[in-house]
Parts: structure tokens; sequence; C-alpha cells
């Protein structure tokens, strides 16, 4: 379970600082690190606790099948608001945000 948490995390972070322009990389980063900080570091292990509590081994394997469930769900997100990244410039992904345009900046 703790292999494919690890390369979740792993691939959010990824994810997160190749998508937001340059200007704005970090404080994406540190928000998303705190989001999966805080539910992975706070709910999970309540919710485990509680399903360890209950005694029955039934439980504990609903719990796996709710965390599997939301592994799925991510990798949809994933597919479908992913990026196209690999073998390319961060800048060429997400422009900078000081990059001027100069299409923009020419009077019509």
């Amino acid at each position: 379970m703790f292999f494919f948490a690890s390369a979740a995390a792993s691939s959010a972070y990824l994810t997160v600082s190749e998508s937001f322009p340059l200007e704005v990389r970090a404080l994406a980063i540190a928000v998303v690190y705190a989001l999966g900080t805080a539910l992975g570091g706070v709910a999970a292990p309540w919710i485990f606790g509680s399903l360890i509590g209950t005694g029955d081994p039934a439980a504990i394997a609903w719990g796996y099948a709710a965390g599997a469930a939301l592994m799925l769900l991510a990798a949809g997100a994933e597919l479908w608001l992913g990026v196209a990244a690999e073998r390319r410039a961060l800048e060429d992904v997400a422009r900078p945000l000081s990059c001027v345009d100069e299409e923009s900046t020419t009077s019509v």
C-alpha cells in the first residue's frame, strides 16, 4: 500500500511542478504538499485506526478497497487534466508569467 501511495505522491509533485508557471510553481507545490500531508497524515490514520478498532477484518478490507477506488479516481483525473510534459522544457509546458506575448503588445 505504501509503495502505491509513494508513487502517487511523486506523480502529484511532478504534475504540479510542471503544470504551473515558474512564478507560482513553488506556491502550488507547497499547497498540494500541505493538503496531501493533511489528508494522508491526519485523516488516513484516524480512519484506519477506526477500522482496526471494529475488530472486523472485512471493515479493513473495505477500507483498502476505498483507498484503491480513490487512487483510480486520481488516475482518471490525471488522464483528464494531465499535460504531456515528457521530453519538453518546463517553459514549453507552462509559459512563465513574466514572458511577454508579442501579439498582445501590438496595436490593432
